[in-house]
């Protein structure tokens, strides 16, 4: 029972994150980057392009996994799902509520609130996966293709956070929306929330 509570306690600042980064109007983490491209561009739900996006992320493992993997292989990517529905659900709510503080167009106001995003962001990673219960889609995709390709869950990790932004931007594009929803504020989630999260390790480790 503790593990799942420190689970969903780390999703539900995970969403307060993302919800934060958004007010910020500079840009989310790379695992929100191409739902809220869609969701500036579209004028769609953030919350509800997240889930899409979560069971895509599903799809395309059990792709790679393939049909002669064991059940308890493709159940523990199918029940990813639970948690990156969850996650879509409580961004939708906490941006809801965040509306009520909407960020003024001044920059020093939105990059603060960006910032402390990045620190909420991280710390809901930390409890996510120092939990060690079920994987979230963001971390699960890196994970399965490194089990199938042999390569560090590291450097895919890196990998996939990049690819995200790349096809992030090229949506923004090809929307007619350049650069809305992705902004110097994704690069900055990029660079920080790793370090973040490391950080978060070591203070609560001490």
């Amino acid at each position: 029972m503790k593990k799942i509570g420190r689970f969903f306690i780390g999703v539900n600042i995970m969403a307060l994150g993302v919800a934060m980064s958004k007010q910020s109007q500079l840009g989310t983490s790379p695992i929100a980057a191409i739902p809220n491209v869609l969701s500036e561009s579209l004028e769609g739900s953030l919350g509800l392009l997240t889930i899409i996006f979560m069971a895509l992320l599903v799809i395309l493992q059990l792709l790679i996994v393939g049909k002669n993997s064991s059940r308890s292989r493709r159940f523990k990517i199918v029940i990813q799902l639970v948690p990156g529905i969850l996650f879509g659900l409580l961004i939708n709510c906490y941006d809801s509520l965040l509306q009520r503080f909407q960020t003024t167009n001044h920059y020093g106001s939105q990059l603060t609130v960006l910032l402390l995003s990045v620190l909420v962001l991280a710390l809901g990673v930390y409890l996510e996966v120092s939990a060690d219960f079920i994987v979230m889609p963001g971390e699960g995709l890196p994970q399965t293709i490194s089990n199938a390709y042999h390569v560090p869950f590291a450097k895919l990790k890196v990998w996939t956070d990049v690819t995200m932004v790349i096809l992030a931007l090229l949506f923004s594009f090809s929307l007619g929306h350049p650069f809305s929803g992705i902004r110097e504020g994704t690069l900055i989630a990029t660079l920080l929330t790793g370090p973040c999260v490391s950080l978060f390790d070591s203070f609560f480790k001490t």
